[in-house]
């Protein structure tokens, strides 16, 4: 019924895995021990919430509702029960609190495209069927295998490649995406696409290659664009020659890039999220944009704009709202934990109260040394989870919630043209509870319960999302379980490019936008620089998974065995990575799919086990210190964000999580 392209993936098929897990939290409890020790003691719901209720009620009314932190994400997502709205719906009703701008996953993109497009950024995407009619598929550091973009991509892209669609992979690994689809490997550097883009259009130019009038016709800042690229604004032609001692690609090799891309219509230049969380990962985004116009594939059916691929309406249906507008502090999210430790004036509010539901910031923020810090600073935080994982072991309550299959909600998808109805399947079997409930009851506590619920219940809230959406039969789609709405052609983008004029694009000049700061220094300019990286993996989204506590909290740093050889590396032995934020102890593990001077380490990886204690007796001073003992445990994590830093990009401070300088060698065990 979902057709042959929409298809589910392991991290979904594993969530019957992840609901019968005997590592779920089934009951609330308070923390007795010292803060992340893992000492807790189990509470009913009516103490746990009543204290939950009397600590929010303090800090608003002595500090104000921005001394709450909402540090909530995107772990459950629904038209009901997707935890961000949720978190900011029930917070919004205490008052202006401090909330996060930006995400994690795309800040720096969302940052440059909303400028390039203005609110037509959301017409900026493309519909995966359409690679029928590509000629060529770039995919710029997207590992749609692993990281997906959407159940429909990976699929239409075997399809391409079974017909014969030469598909391009430029990325530092030859990942189960290139392997998959037998793509041409180009390997780089990570963090200087921006470079290979800016010698790819420079060869454009010096070849005469580009439609100067149709360009002009469509953008502004083009020109200003091509000064820096000609090497006119800082006398450094940013040619292939250039871009070989920085990327690691040989000249020759660009220049044969340059000419398929250029003379291979239509051209689907595909970004990953990857390419962003770089030092400049702005301009690396306006490049995408900028070469599709000038190769003439902006706007074409089986080109794209060089945006995010997910950019699409998606079927109308209403969702929760999260509550009124909240006009409280905002702090870039890969800054929070430095908002926490400095507070003002350096920052807009002083945090006092962490409040995380659907999220595990601590453990996925930038700096976990720093993060820890943070949360070992405020005066109280609560935590929606179904596991222990690091942020929950740092809490002070943490409230058990309700698997995905215990909850009614309608899927949205990340990417498509098609609606989910999730029915609730199984009971409760201990005390765990809907963050929806949850909220609800707190906000009993505080008097606030109608303004939350507008009375209506879960399942009220899901029949009233259905009837206000383009969806006919709701008995039919509850039935099925799927709503496929009619294919709608995306002509927004292409409307534009046709005709520039007729069209325009909804910004103040009505073109493309393509003004910001251009660079030329990149940190891997430095010779001999080793550079990690920090990949999804396939079996789990971010640090999900606590119902394998072994594997989430074990890592390896993959290399190249020639990279390892320099270094006097075996495989399988431990070796300590540093930089300027931290260091980690972790095996290393050959891999001649990763290009020479590259190591990579899987993000997600959690910075402590997930066993913690109950106590049945009262502890004493000594039994509840373990910061030894916790120091050494996140040291041998193999955690990513021990390297990350939270400095973030120059333009929106978003994340940086790839192309980080680090130093690497061969562990030596202290003798005793």
């Amino acid at each position: 019924m979902a057709g042959p392209f929409i298809r589910g993936c392991a991290k979904g098929y594993a969530v019957p895995h992840f609901h019968y897990s005997p590592q779920r939290l089934k009951s609330p409890l308070i923390r007795v021990g010292e803060r992340g020790s893992g000492v807790f003691r189990e509470a009913s719901w009516q103490e746990a919430l009543e204290l939950v209720a009397r600590k929010l009620s303090e800090t608003v009314g002595t500090y104000g509702a921005c001394a709450i932190l909402n540090l909530s994400s995107a772990g459950c997502t629904g038209a009901l029960h997707g935890t961000q709205a949720l978190s900011a719906r029930f917070l919004s009703l205490l008052g202006d609190y401090t909330a996060l701008s930006g995400n994690y996953s795309c800040a720096a993109a969302m940052y440059a495209l909303e400028r390039v497009f203005g609110v037509d950024f959301q017409y900026s995407g493309f519909d995966p069927a359409t690679i029928e009619n590509s000629n060529l598929v770039i995919l710029l550091g997207a590992n749609v295998f692993e990281a997906r973009l959407g159940a429909e991509l990976p699929a239409m892209l075997l399809r391409a490649a079974k017909k014969g669609t030469p598909i391009v992979c430029i990325d530092p690994r030859r990942t189960k995406t290139a392997q998959a689809l037998g793509a041409n490997w180009i390997p780089i550097r990570p963090g200087t696409d921006l470079a290979l883009l800016y010698s790819v259009l420079n060869y454009w130019q010096e070849n005469k290659l580009l439609a100067e009038d149709a360009i002009t016709a469509r953008s502004v800042g083009f020109e200003s664009l091509m000064a820096h690229v000609l090497g006119v604004s800082d006398g450094i032609p940013k040619t292939p020659e250039w871009a070989q001692f920085i990327t690691g690609i040989p000249k020759q090799e660009i220049e044969i890039l340059a000419e398929q891309w250029m003379h291979t219509k239509p051209t689907m230049l595909i970004p990953g999220y990857s390419i962003q969380r770089t030092e400049y990962g702005e301009e690396t985004m306006r490049l995408c944009v900028a070469l599709q116009l000038a190769s003439g594939n902006l706007g074409v059916c089986g080109g794209s704009s060089g945006s995010l691929n997910n950019r699409l309406p998606a079927p109308r249906i209403k969702t929760l709202s999260p509550g009124r507008k909240n006009t409280g502090p905002k702090i870039p999210i890969v800054r929070w934990p430095d908002a926490v430790l400095r507070g003002e004036p350096e920052y807009p509010s002083t945090i006092r109260f962490i409040y995380s539901a659907g999220g595990n910031l601590l453990n996925q923020g930038a700096d976990a040394q720093k993060s820890i810090a943070a949360f070992s600073k405020v005066d109280f935080i609560v935590c929606h989870e179904m596991f222990m994982t690091p942020t929950a072991r740092f809490s002070d309550v943490i409230l058990p919630v309700a698997s995905p299959l215990q909850k009614e909600d309608i899927g949205i998808p990340w990417a498509g043209n098609y609606l989910l109805y999730k029915p609730k399947i199984l009971p409760y079997t201990g005390m765990e509870r809907s963050d929806y409930d949850i909220f609800c009851d707190l906000a009993s506590k505080l008097g606030l319960e109608n303004l939350f619920t507008e009375g209506r219940t879960e399942s009220e809230w899901v029949d009233y999302f259905i009837a206000n959406s383009c969806i006919a039969d709701s008995q039919e789609f509850k039935r099925t379980g799927i709503f496929k709405s009619s294919p709608q052609a995306n002509t927004r983008i292409s409307d534009f490019s046709e005709d520039p004029q007729k069209s325009p694009l909804a910004t103040a000049s009505g073109k493309l936008e393509l003004e910001g700061p251009h660079h030329s220094a990149f940190t891997s300019n430095e010779v001999n620089q080793l550079l990690l990286i920090t990949p999804k993996v396939a079996f789990r989204v971010h640090s999900q998974g606590g119902d394998y506590p072994h594997s989430c909290h074990t890592n390896t740093l993959i290399i190249n065995p020639a990279t390892a050889k320099s270094y006097g590396l075996f495989d399988g032995e431990l070796a300590i990575v540093r930089n300027s934020t931290g260091e980690m102890c972790i095996p290393v593990k050959f891999d001649a799919s990763i290009r020479e001077g590259v190591v990579s380490a899987a993000e997600g990886t959690w910075l402590f086990a997930s066993e913690f204690s109950l106590p049945q007796r009262t502890l004493r001073a000594e039994e509840a210190t373990s910061t030894g003992l916790m120091v050494e445990e996140i040291f041998n994590s193999g955690s990513a964000n021990l390297l990350t830093a939270t400095d973030g990009t120059t333009e929106s401070h978003a994340c940086i999580m790839e192309g980080i300088p680090v130093s690497i060698a061969k562990f030596q065990p202290q003798s005793n």
